[in-house]
């Protein structure tokens, strides 16, 4: 009997190192295993490094983008402030110089009257420019009187422009070009 029974107890023992030794040799940080090892710190600090890295890089590139973004509009802001020293849209009256060559495109509504200089008429497909003084109808390239009250009535790029250097009293839009 003591043969069968020291059988069983090796046999029991081998069971008992057999579940033993599973454990003992499972994966460190698994489920199974809670136990965290360095190189399983490791790998995840690595993994989260490189998390940061691929943020940080999306964050840069964006911010190069906006800054061109930016930078562009810082030009078109320039564009237009420089624009606007050559156009108004105020109804107070202004007295402009036109050079030689020049034009004086006016918004709708806006009163012109040449004080100097010789300027001609620009006018559209809808029609020329009012001229209040003589009650008629200025035609396209047709001279424009001095001391003449002109009428601009619609916004379709009519002006004028100027033949020699000129003095012109202006009330309302106008766009210097």
């Amino acid at each position: 009997m003591r043969i069968k029974n020291k059988k069983w107890l090796v046999l029991l023992v081998l069971i008992g190192l057999t579940v033993i030794g599973g454990k003992t040799f499972a994966d460190p940080g698994a489920e199974e295993d809670p136990l965290v090892t360095l190189s399983y710190v490791e790998k995840r600090i690595e993994q989260v490094k490189y998390y940061i890295d691929q943020k940080i890089g999306d964050v840069l590139t964006a911010t190069d983008e906006n800054s061109n973004e930016i930078k562009e509009i810082n030009n078109q802001l320039e564009e237009i402030n420089n624009n606007e020293n050559n156009t108004s849209k105020g109804s107070s009256l202004t007295v402009i110089q036109l050079k030689e060559g020049q034009k004086l495109i006016c918004n709708k509504g806006t009163e012109i009257i040449v004080r100097s200089g010789k300027v001609s008429a620009i006018t559209s497909e809808l029609g020329g420019l009012s001229d209040i003084t003589s009650a008629k109808d200025l035609k396209m390239n047709e001279n424009v009187e001095k001391n003449h009250l002109i009428i601009i009535p619609r916004d379709d790029g009519r002006g004028v422009l100027a033949i020699k250097n000129s003095y012109i009293m202006v009330t309302g839009g106008y766009e210097i070009k």
